[in-house]
């Protein structure tokens, strides 16, 4: 039964991809670091187990294929998923939920707005320590190809780097309060998106039945 689920993971996840066909380069170009990383994961998987466990060796060989598979698929899904929809309008959704509840929680709040502020400022974030690795190379600094000596090197930058954009959130914090941003509770949430009955429907009965139907494996 598994394995019969997991089948069924796959062909959806092939369906995704063959309906998102115009996706496809950019959909390799994500995915292309995890690949590295999948046959590794499967190793120390395969040798934890082992080496802890008294399970035949054709066992772990199916555990960790399984697992693998999974993991390729999770990764495919989720690729197609970022490539399609915003993590703003996700956040901006849950946002809009939230405020219609009309709850007053602060904690609720502060942890929406820590997501959305996140998922906004990381791009430039990102940007800025991209610049950072063209400067280097625009002032002749040589990078080691060692794993090992690339992470001592970074690892000199970073602290200067986190406390620079520690200062960039403060002054948008400051920016912020003197707006009087936050001073009540719910926060409203621009655009608002309104949800039907339809769409309330939908989003409780799409987990319920992938819940039902890992229960049933």
């Amino acid at each position: 039964m598994e394995i019969g689920i997991l089948t069924l993971h796959i062909l959806i996840a092939i369906s995704l991809l063959i309906f998102e066909r115009d996706q496809w380069s950019e959909w390799k170009n994500r995915t292309r670091p995890f690949w590295k990383y999948f046959p590794l994961t499967g190793l120390i998987f395969f040798v934890i187990s082992f080496l802890v466990s008294d399970r035949s060796i054709s066992t772990i060989i199916m555990d960790v294929t399984l697992a693998t598979l999974r993991l390729i698929v999770m990764v495919s899904v989720m690729t197609i998923y970022t490539l399609k929809s915003s993590s703003q309008d996700v956040i901006t959704a849950f946002r809009s939920i939230w405020f219609k509840m009309n709850l007053n929680y602060r904690w609720v709040e502060d942890l929406l707005l820590f997501f959305d502020m996140t998922v906004r400022f990381f791009p430039t974030f990102k940007e800025e320590w991209r610049q950072l690795e063209r400067s280097q190379k625009a002032l002749s600094i040589s990078i080691s190809e060692s794993f090992l000596k690339k992470v001592i090197q970074v690892a000199q930058f970073v602290p200067d780097f986190i406390i620079l954009n520690l200062n960039k959130s403060e002054s948008i914090t400051r920016v912020m309060e003197m707006r009087g941003y936050g001073k009540s509770i719910p926060r409203s949430v621009y655009p608002f998106i309104k949800f039907t009955f339809f769409d309330m429907t939908l989003a409780l009965l799409i987990p319920i039945i992938l819940i039902g139907v890992h229960s049933i494996g």
